[in-house]
């Protein structure tokens, strides 16, 4: 027991207050759903509730917990109910527009050498050799930071609507593959844009922000992706930097207008 000012406080509630601070940290929160339910994506990315990255299904911690009332009054299973319902539908933005910035900032720790050759990896939560990747990695590894598994989101989006996706004659393909469908540019360009994340791409630079995803055109049918983080320019106040790869590891550069914008982009989805 621990005395407080106001009292006894049983030390167990210290301990769950403090593991649902910490759970707002930057760190991946494994109360994130590994496929976010209509409610929890903006998007409506999936119809369905689907069991978190822990194995345990996603559901809100209100839920989970026994339901008791301070005061005279009894125990209402309908206000219960009711209050379950309400709890249910309130959802914990994971993918802040801080939180992808931050996220992305985290990637310049470490040093990854460019490498887009394909590899055969797990699934779901797969990643080649955390010392190498290429553009797409930084973004995928961003968002798997805050517990959001886009080769996945990628996947079993592929699986319903693989015509919807670009199948360039260089990759010839027959149908999905989770080693590397969500390392392709392209296809992240589609799944964004069929999830309602694309926004104008201007000459602007104050219409982008940080936790935006911008692609661009490298000539021929070469794109690249990077993430424009919480770091202004010092040449334009106005303009953000950007944390990308592009043959050197992960970089933080000036290089928003610096190559043609094929696509921009604002995903945030959110979990229970």
């Amino acid at each position: 027991m621990v005395k407080t000012n106001k009292g006894i406080v049983n030390a167990t509630k210290f301990g769950i207050l403090l593991t649902f601070i910490s759970s707002l940290s930057l760190g991946t929160l494994s109360g994130c759903s590994s496929a976010p339910s209509t409610y929890d994506d903006p998007t409506g990315f999936s119809r369905n509730r689907a069991k978190s990255t822990t194995g345990h299904t996603a559901t809100s911690s209100t839920s989970r917990q026994s339901y008791s009332q301070s005061g005279s009054r009894k125990y209402n299973s309908r206000q219960h109910s009711r209050q379950m319902q309400r709890s249910s539908a309130a959802r914990v933005t994971v993918a802040t527009p801080e939180r992808v910035s931050y996220a992305a900032l985290d990637r310049l720790r470490y040093r990854v050498r460019y490498d887009g050759s394909y590899r055969e990896i797990g699934y779901p939560n797969g990643d080649v050799p955390n010392n190498v990747g290429v553009c797409t990695d930084t973004v995928i590894r961003a968002y798997r930071k805050l517990g959001i598994d886009l080769q996945k989101y990628v996947h079993e989006d592929m699986a319903r609507s693989f015509n919807a996706y670009p199948n360039l004659p260089k990759w010839n393909m027959m149908g999905p593959d989770p080693n590397i469908d969500h390392r392709r540019v392209h296809n992240l360009k589609a799944f964004f844009t069929r999830h309602g994340a694309r926004v104008p791409a201007t000459t602007n630079p104050r219409d982008y922000r940080p936790g935006d995803l911008v692609t661009w055109s490298l000539g021929g049918d070469q794109e690249h992706i990077g993430i424009v983080v919480d770091r202004k320019s010092s040449v334009d106040p106005d303009r953000y930097l950007v944390v990308h790869n592009i043959g050197e590891g992960e970089r933080l550069e000036d290089v928003l207008f610096k190559m043609p914008i094929t696509g921009h982009f604002r995903y945030f989805p959110r979990c229970s």
